[in-house]
């Protein structure tokens, strides 16, 4: 009996030093990132259906708000940069709504899942990136738009911090 009682309390002590461990892992040593914060966009278009935005450089800066590994935000179109070297500012700026989420990997490259709607003066624009964390301040990866069925390469660097 005295043995039986041995094994369940060993039982039970192994199981929450094994919680425990789990949950500092966690905590500690694969923490989750935080994507929350205002972050400068520039995209590169590499293949349109509209020859004049071929190697064109679209600029926005948005925000981003994560609640767990659910991303939603906002933002705005700064400036575009035709191949020409023509540049085009905003005075009316576009809007731009976000929703997405982080695919988190640990022994995987994680990945960012972005869906942007952008209201512009003529119609609405959807967008789509995926992207991969090079470091905790830049994301890199593509994207896929139907502006003039184009897509391209983009990459995200944080502005601020919160």
């Amino acid at each position: 009996m005295c043995e039986f009682i041995i094994n369940i309390a060993s039982t039970i002590l192994g199981g929450i030093l094994l919680t425990l461990i789990l949950f500092l892992l966690n905590e500690y040593v694969f923490r989750k990132k935080n994507f929350t914060g205002e972050w400068d966009v520039e995209l590169t278009t590499h293949q349109t259906d509209y020859k004049k935005y071929q190697h064109m450089k679209l600029y926005y800066r948005v925000h981003i708000l994560q609640k767990g590994n659910e991303l939603t935000g906002s933002g705005e179109k700064l400036k575009e940069i035709l191949s020409d070297g023509k540049e085009m500012t905003y005075s009316e700026k576009s809007t731009v709504a976000i929703n997405g989420y982080y695919e988190r990997k640990y022994l995987g490259k994680s990945r960012i899942y972005l869906s942007l709607i952008e209201k512009g003066a003529k119609r609405e624009y959807r967008t789509f990136y995926v992207l991969e964390i090079s470091n905790k301040s830049k994301l890199k990866g593509e994207f896929s738009s139907t502006a003039a069925n184009s897509k391209g390469e983009v990459t995200l660097i944080r502005h601020n911090n919160f």
